[in-house]
């Protein structure tokens, strides 16, 4: 039996050794990568990518889809991107990008079939890859022709006595994302023909290699890079307004449609407020007067499993003294909602396409999601108390529509001496600086909203709605009061 499988196993690699060989002689494996071109220059027509059928008409907006290749930004741009505090050189999020050779779709037009790449991500019509999907797939050319040497420079050596390892660059629009604009390669890995595991083909972190990333030689079932967005990402969207908050401000509650993100939408209430004024006198700032706490299941159709039956979702709804709208804070995904075109629940317009929060959101916003780390989303909506919320709820509740099994929980007044908008911002701030992953038991929406609540009603019994995140509940209401960085 043992020799018989022995036999059987050596036939079988004497097999694929075969098919590999027949494979190599029909067709280039591999495309190699275009030559590394330096920030700021940029290449020819013909060697530049912009992804076909795209329209240019929404050109810096969140709606773009087009992906950008072989046009590097200059060095100015890519300094300003890269430039952070000492200490912070390693913050950024990261990326994961599926490389796939030149030559993938050769053979979809005769067998139907795809090299590297699922045919869920490629459009048969267009014959191109799909933009906007989490593997952020691109053409190998593509990629490292878009890839530019920098140096960061020393200020403190002025003879230029201190060799700087260079770092390489992605520049231009990875798969149509518009957030996905500056990258530092980290490695690049493949997987082999008859192996599972990643290995390591090239690598910033060595020390002794200098030269520029490339596509993988060898025969690889799977290559992919690893990438590092600018070190701002760690704690914003932007580097000019750090801060995983965002405001969206309208939906039909008389105001102007606006999604204000980080720290600046403070000094843009405070902007409001001086327009607003009249006689000399300062408006005042709206003042946040009731806080409620609000559970719900998402509606999932027929198709409800035991896992939607335990998940609830839950939130904050302020209510202010103005009277004419209330506010719902919540957490969530890092760009669960730029990474999906803005389908949130609270729009009165969630299934136009584009809604308003999609069409109100700078493009830095827009990304693949993270379920490892989380944001904080304040939305106004039309109700102006609790009794009118739920009742939009109420209207949205079903197994076809937004929510099922809606469930108040809590409700207070709010005692903070200081609660008018701008301080709102603050305490969110402060609070998602503190602690920015997402954990499904210990940091989720349930947490949150415990924590929020307690801290502006002033109460400390309040706790997570399911018993199952009150296992491991420690309250952190703490977290909005100080700031974030002297920690």
């Amino acid at each position: 039996m043992l020799c018989c499988a022995s036999e059987s196993l050596s036939k079988m690699v004497v097999d694929v050794i075969a098919t590999e060989k027949k494979d190599e002689q029909e067709e280039t494996l591999v495309s190699f990568p275009s030559p590394i071109v330096q920030a700021g220059k940029f290449l020819s027509d013909q060697q530049s990518s912009i992804s076909d059928g795209e329209s240019t008409d929404l050109d810096g907006t969140s709606q773009c889809k087009r992906s950008v290749y072989g046009k590097p930004e200059s060095l100015k741009a890519l300094q300003y991107e890269m430039s952070c505090k000492e200490g912070e050189e390693n913050g950024g999020q990261i990326f994961k990008a599926n490389l796939v050779p030149d030559n993938y779709d050769f053979k979809f037009s005769t067998k139907g079939t795809l090299k590297m790449l699922d045919k869920r991500f490629y459009d048969a019509k267009k014959k191109c890859i799909k933009p906007r999907r989490g593997n952020l797939s691109v053409r190998s050319s593509d990629f490292f022709s878009s890839v530019v040497k920098y140096t960061e420079s020393n200020d403190n050596d002025d003879f230029e006595l201190y060799e700087q390892k260079p770092k390489w660059i992605f520049s231009g629009v990875l798969n149509g994302w518009p957030a996905l604009k500056t990258l530092e390669v980290i490695k690049i890995e493949c997987k082999r023909s008859l192996t599972m595991n990643w290995v390591t083909h090239w690598d910033s972190s060595d020390k002794k290699n200098n030269e520029p990333p490339t596509f993988p030689t060898t025969r690889s079932s799977e290559v992919r890079a690893i990438l590092r967005a600018p070190p701002y990402t760690a704690i914003g969207w932007t580097k000019e307004s750090p801060g995983y908050v965002f405001w969206f401000e309208g939906n039909g509650t008389g105001d102007p449609d606006r999604c204000l993100v980080g720290e600046e939408m403070i000094k843009q209430f405070e902007k409001d407020r001086l327009k607003k004024s009249s006689n000399g006198l300062l408006a005042p700032s709206p003042k946040c007067t009731k806080v409620h706490m609000i559970s719900h299941r998402y509606a999932v159709g027929d198709n409800v499993q035991v896992r939607d039956r335990l998940t609830y979702h839950s939130f904050a709804l302020l209510e202010w003294d103005h009277g004419k709208y209330c506010t719902v804070v919540e957490l969530a995904y890092l760009g669960g909602l730029g990474g999906y075109t803005a389908k949130c629940n609270w729009l009165l317009d969630k299934n136009e396409n584009p809604n308003s929060l999609y069409k109100s959101m700078p493009p830095a916003m827009i990304h693949p999601w993270s379920d490892d780390f989380s944001e904080i989303r304040v939305t106004n909506v039309p109700a102006r108390n609790l009794k009118d919320h739920l009742e939009f709820m109420k209207l949205h509740t079903g197994k076809n529509d937004r929510f099922v099994d809606v469930r108040h929980t809590f409700s207070h007044d709010v005692r903070l001496s200081f609660s008018c908008k701008e301080h709102i911002v603050r305490y969110l701030i402060n609070y998602i600086e503190r602690g920015k992953t997402y954990s499904e038991i210990r940091r989720n929406c349930q947490t949150f909203a415990a924590d929020f609540c307690a801290f502006l009603a002033g109460k400390r019994d309040v706790q997570p709605f399911h018993p199952i995140n009150r296992i491991e509940y420690k309250n952190n209401a703490h977290y909005f009061m100080y700031e974030s960085s002297m920690y």
